[in-house]
């Protein structure tokens, strides 16, 4: 742990589209965050997501802005990921900025005493750059140090480390669906080993909203005095907002309510009263919710539902969800306060099972406990990421690459001559004894451009498998790299190791599926791709023909042709001169073929070996630093994904 997160207040910030919590914890404590007091109306524990400014109290946030009167603008429900328009940066400034200025005011270690990060959530869809803009739009509130992480990740941390989920460790590491529902949206996104899959889009937009609008409807319907309250609604868009604010209240109250009671007593009722001013006087909207007025609400048709029900489309993105995921997740986890609606956690179970559903002791607020450990998290890694960017930054990683840059060489050396005298070496002499080549030159020649198509091909399998195992071979001196600062940072040392590559049937793979691994895979493909490219092209096409003319396999056919011509000169002029001679056809055929092609088939093995150490010496002194820096650039992008994979470890 460094200096600097040793005294870093984390809060978490979970604007809501219906309601909002704040959440905190420190660095330098493992205990579970504690939900920051609002000095709301109830609980203190939320504000309803609204801000209001009013001529002489200033700005007002939650209940306070929702009652009071004369206010001169009143927003509701505004977060929104059109982060550009006014009606949207407006109401999260300033509701941002009025109620971190209360969480200063009401609590110390928020005062500036000590270094405070805020913690946002953003829905899962979007992506990097819109999560950037909305941390610098809540940056201009005043907050500081602001960082925004997808809200599914938050969910995950939460299950894992609030210690308010009985949740299996197994379940964690596997695959996770996280549902979280909110009153314009229902979020649903996948995560594998901690890592936020894209969202999964049903195509609809499942709020809860729907289901305290159809409330408010019916309550509207059955008013002794609708059309003076559906007048008073034309008018102020700030009344509607109020009754379907109070709507939700009840709806939420109803669902916190133990659900013996409505069985015991059918006509039990949960709800409230406004008193709503009218050119006349006043009017009295009460809402009274029994449990059939309930079941009715929520089993309404919609007409933004195609006519469904709220919860028959619930059940029908559950399905599409199941139908996109191919497969059973390990855990279902509900977030939301809306995850308190009995029948939402009925269906989920019916979907997934019901030893996979799991929702914490109060989803309202998980999401803003998961963003304080997620910021806690991401301090204490602060730590871990500038160890190994020292690590990466040195030269110890290019070192060690130079140290067993030998290996690679022969392995390469291997991977191009294993095998191409019968590949290329004698079809090439057949054409030769036909008179389809003219010299032995051409000949290497036209080996050597054949060796060289082959091995550009495409995912070329003898080149990938020669450096997938190579850099298996690398892997246990790596992980000593790692190992200490894994060590430091409380993070098990397996977490940094590469994957081990499997090669079988030509074919390279890893064993299981991750961003690491994946990453893994990408860069031995970029580094086969510069090996073909760029080294053993230069080889082939520079020195390659005077190896392939005069080292292994083709000496066997040298020295056929040396008889043929006669040389008296050096062995070297003798070579040269018989490499450079058309023969004529007759005297190519002096010899039986057959003869000379079982000379050069027992002798393969011996003769290619020789080939493959002169490619090898050949590949180090003409390539040998391209080597060293593509290799040593792979492994660092390795080393950067796993580092993405052991943050999630640090708690």
């Amino acid at each position: 742990m460094t200096e600097a997160s040793s005294s870093v207040v984390v809060v978490g910030f979970d604007l809501g589209h219906g309601e909002t919590a704040l959440a905190k914890t420190y660095t330098d404590k493992t205990a579970s965050p504690v939900v920051v007091d609002l000095g709301s109306t109830g609980s203190g524990r939320q504000h309803v997501t609204a801000v209001g400014e009013h001529p002489t109290r200033g700005v007002l946030v939650g209940r306070e802005a929702i009652d009071a009167s004369g206010v001169t603008s009143l927003y509701l429900a505004f977060k929104s990921p059109e982060i550009d328009r006014d009606d949207v940066r407006t109401p999260i400034h300033l509701f941002v900025d009025k109620v971190g200025r209360d969480a200063r005011e009401r609590d110390q270690d928020l005062s500036g005493r000590r270094t405070v990060r805020w913690v946002f959530g953003a829905p899962s869809g979007w992506d990097k750059e819109l999560r950037r803009s909305y941390a610098e739009l809540l940056g201009q509130a005043g907050l500081g140090d602001v960082e925004v992480v997808p809200e599914s990740r938050a969910a995950m941390l939460y299950a894992r480390d609030a210690g308010e989920v009985q949740v299996e460790q197994g379940q964690l590491g596997g695959t996770v669906l996280v549902i979280d529902l909110g009153s314009s949206t229902a979020d649903f996104t996948s995560l594998l080993g901690y890592q936020t899959g894209p969202p999964l889009d049903t195509g609809l937009q499942l709020g809860a909203g729907l289901i305290d609008r159809t409330i408010l409807e019916r309550q509207l319907d059955r008013h002794p005095m609708n059309e003076q309250l559906q007048e008073i609604l034309q008018e102020s868009r700030f009344e509607r907002l109020r009754l379907e604010l109070m709507c939700r209240e009840a709806k939420e109250t109803f669902f916190r309510t133990d659900r013996s009671r409505f069985v015991d007593d059918p006509e039990a009722t949960v709800g409230g009263v406004r008193k709503m001013p009218t050119r006349s006087g006043s009017v009295y909207f009460e809402v009274e919710l029994t449990a059939a007025e309930m079941d009715a609400a929520v089993n309404a048709p919609q007409p933004s539902l195609g006519g469904r029900t709220w919860r028959q489309a619930f059940r029908d993105s559950l399905d599409d969800v199941a139908r996109t995921m191919g497969q059973q997740p390990d855990m279902v986890l509900l977030t939301g306060g809306a995850s308190r609606m009995h029948f939402v956690q009925e269906e989920a179970r019916e979907a997934f099972g019901a030893d996979r559903v799991l929702l914490g002791l109060e989803p309202e607020v998980a999401i803003a406990k998961g963003l304080a450990l997620a910021g806690r998290m991401s301090v204490r890694a602060d730590g871990f990421r500038a160890d190994i960017r020292e690590l990466l930054q040195s030269d110890r990683i290019g070192s060690l690459v130079q140290d067993r840059l030998g290996d690679l060489g022969q392995r390469l050396g291997e991977a191009v001559a294993d095998g191409m005298t019968e590949r290329h070496v004698i079809p090439a002499f057949r054409r030769w004894r036909n008179g389809e080549i003219a010299t032995l030159d051409d000949m290497a020649a036209g080996i050597s451009r054949a060796l060289h198509a082959e091995l550009t091909e495409p995912g070329n399998a003898r080149l990938t498998a020669a450096i997938a195992e190579w850099q298996n071979g690398l892997r246990p001196e790596l992980e000593e790299l790692t190992r200490p600062i894994c060590l430091r940072r409380h993070i098990p040392p397996s977490a940094m190791e590469l994957p081990a590559v499997q090669v079988s049937g030509g074919q390279v793979n890893v064993p299981f599926d991750s961003a690491a691994a994946t990453e893994v895979l990408d860069n031995i493909a970029k580094v086969v791709n510069v090996v073909v490219a760029g080294v053993i092209a230069m080889a082939l096409f520079g020195a390659g023909t005077a190896i392939i003319a005069t080292t292994g396999p083709f000496a066997v056919i040298i020295a056929f042709v040396v008889l043929l011509v006669g040389a008296n000169e050096t062995r070297e002029a003798a070579m040269a001169k018989a490499r450079q001679a058309n023969i004529p056809i007759m005297l190519r055929k002096v010899r039986s073929e057959s003869g000379l092609v079982t000379k050069l088939r027992q002798g393969a093995e011996t003769q290619e070996a020789e080939l493959a150490r002169a490619f090898s010496a050949q590949f180090l002194d003409s390539g040998g630093q391209v080597l060293v820096e593509e290799i040593s650039k792979g492994i660092a992008q390795d080393l950067e994904a796993l580092a993405d994979d052991a943050e999630l470890l640090i708690s």
